[in-house]
């Protein structure tokens, strides 16, 4: 499928971008109240209110990256996306957009898991836990892509998801003309 192709990602794709990554660093310490709360359930005891209130955050936090995830997507159809560098390999190209694609289709598969285990049948925890395993290695290979954009090529790829900088802040010459990269 080809999306449109725009010179900056727009200011709803980058908010929701960042939202995004914190949302997901959120999921994390708040994870391990789930159990806890689950095995109090289990023993017919009732959850400490502080485990409570994070699994729900949790359960709020990943419904919301759901949503997130939904807009970037949504955004991409409408406002698309910057081409990639000029240079690339064609295997370079295709895995940068098996990398997008597997991490919306992931991050899916994360929120419809993560509710099943929660609320209908903790079978799918295991299968979100090895979901969130693939997760972490294709976001470390997106950060790993990224820094090598940024410190081996200098192509310009992480400044087009940063907030555009007024131009009032008085700098002769922008990040991307110093590389060689069509100004915003």
């Amino acid at each position: 499928m080809r999306f449109p192709v725009s010179p900056q990602y727009s200011a709803l794709q980058k908010v929701a971008h960042w939202l995004l990554l914190g949302l997901c660093i959120t999921q994390f310490p708040t994870a391990y109240a789930i159990h806890r709360t689950h095995e109090a359930s289990h023993r017919g005891d009732v959850p400490a209110p502080f485990d409570m209130f994070l699994h729900q955050v949790h359960a709020w936090s990943g419904w919301t990256i759901l949503l997130l995830a939904t807009a970037l997507l949504a955004a991409r159809f409408v406002h698309g996306a910057p081409k990639l560098p000029d240079g690339m390999t064609a295997w370079q190209r295709r895995i940068a957009h098996a990398a997008h694609a597997g991490l919306y289709g992931l991050i899916l598969a994360l929120a419809v898991t993560g509710t099943g285990a929660m609320y209908v049948w903790r079978g799918f925890a295991p299968v979100h836990v090895a979901l969130l395993n693939a997760a972490i290695a294709l976001v470390s290979l997106h950060v790993a892509a990224v820094i090598w954009h940024q410190m081996i090529r200098r192509d310009g790829m992480l400044l087009r998801m940063l907030p555009q900088r007024p131009r009032s802040w008085g700098a002769a010459k922008s990040p991307e003309r110093l590389h060689g990269l069509p100004g915003r």
